[in-house]
Parts: C-alpha cells; sequence; structure tokens
C-alpha cells in the first residue's frame, strides 16, 4: 500500500513538471506570436533613385533634353538606333520598423535576408532581381537603406516608344527623387531570433506610403 502510495506521489510531481513544460512552452508561442505579429509591422517605400546613366552618360544632373551637349546628343541617337538603350541606376528602398527598440519587444536584431523583387516603370514590368546581402531593420522607426542595383534595356520593355519618350522617361528618374514613374513588388523574409518569417505575399511597394 505505502508503494502505491510512493508511485501515486511521483505521478503526480511528474504531472506537476509537466505542466508546468506546457505551460512554459505555451507562454514561450504567446511570446513568439507577439514578436511576429510586431514584425509584420516593418514597413517598405520607394525612397529615392541615385547614379542614373543612360547609355552610359551620366545623366543625374540632366532633367530635359536641352540639359545635353552636342556629342551626348549625338551618342544617344546612335545608342538608339543600335537597337539597345541601357538604363542603370540605384534605387533606394527604405525600409522602417516602428517597433520600440529596446524591452521586451526589441526588434533591433532583425535582419531582412531575402528580397526578391519584380520592377515596373510606367505599368510596364521590367526586371527582377534580389539583394545582394542582408540589411539589418533596427527598431525604434529608425528608416534603413536598401540598395538595389537596377540595370535594364528600354528598348526591350518599350518597343513602341520613340527615341525623345524614351529619353523623357530616364530623365524622369533624376527629378523630384525619381520614383513616381516606379514601382515594385516584392515579397521579402525576415530573420528574426525565433526563425525566418517570409511575407505571406507580394507588398507593392510606391514612394507615397510605406507598405506592410
Amino acid at each position: 500500500m505505502q508503494n502505491y502510495r510512493k508511485a501515486g506521489l511521483v505521478g503526480a510531481i511528474i504531472a506537476l513538471v509537466i505542466g508546468a513544460g506546457v505551460i512554459s512552452a505555451s507562454l514561450n508561442s504567446c511570446a513568439a506570436l507577439n514578436t511576429l505579429a510586431g514584425l509584420s509591422k516593418i514597413q517598405f517605400k520607394l525612397n529615392n533613385v541615385q547614379s542614373v546613366q543612360l547609355a552610359g552618360i551620366d545623366i543625374t544632373n540632366k532633367h530635359t533634353m536641352s540639359d545635353f551637349g552636342v556629342m551626348d546628343g549625338v551618342n544617344l541617337v546612335a545608342a538608339f538606333s543600335s537597337g539597345k538603350f541601357p538604363l542603370t541606376f540605384t534605387l533606394n528602398v527604405a525600409a522602417k520598423n516602428p517597433n520600440a527598440a529596446t524591452g521586451a519587444t526589441a526588434l533591433n536584431a532583425f535582419q531582412v535576408t531575402d528580397f526578391p523583387w519584380r520592377l515596373l516603370m510606367n505599368g510596364q514590368q521590367t526586371i527582377s532581381g534580389n539583394i545582394g546581402a542582408p540589411v539589418g531593420v533596427p527598431g525604434g522607426g529608425t528608416t534603413t537603406m536598401i540598395p538595389l542595383s537596377v540595370s535594364l534595356d528600354l528598348k526591350q520593355f518599350f518597343t513602341n516608344q520613340g527615341y525623345d519618350q524614351v529619353v523623357n522617361m530616364a530623365l524622369g528618374l533624376t527629378s523630384n527623387g525619381g520614383t513616381s514613374q516606379l514601382q515594385l513588388k516584392a515579397q521579402p523574409t525576415i530573420s528574426t531570433p525565433i526563425g525566418p518569417f517570409k511575407y505571406p505575399s507580394e507588398l507593392t511597394i510606391v514612394n507615397t506610403q510605406f507598405s506592410n
């Protein structure tokens, strides 16, 4: 009879330990869910365009056709007539994490580890790409820039556009931040202390508001 009582006592202790473990796991799960809920608040926005080159000519400080010198104009016409009209620039995407930078809800250890994107220019889908290395996004509302290197052939994607139209499209990138004619479709993956979090669908990232 005494052995039964000992066995019952041991069983009760084991059950208590298991119960405490279940409660702890539940609390940890709740904390994880709260962390993921905070992660969903990371926001993205097109910030500006830099280092714009058209057919190898730096047009960063040019805004109209009249800004081109004679030789630049000759070279641009020759490039357009060749059937290829390469445009390169850096598109800076702003990433903002409005969560607290300190305390139990700190998100300052998070990184954007994967950022597959598709670029639309004047509504026309062009090229796609990804980031070359993880980018940290600290908490506290600090804005971090994610630079994307863009290189596309305007003649390939705008076959029905004439010379003046295509050049003016490129010049549009050098005025007022240069992002008004751009849209980015992206599906980020964020590294967190409890594992990676992939956005469930593509974001449409524009220059007028943050997307999350």
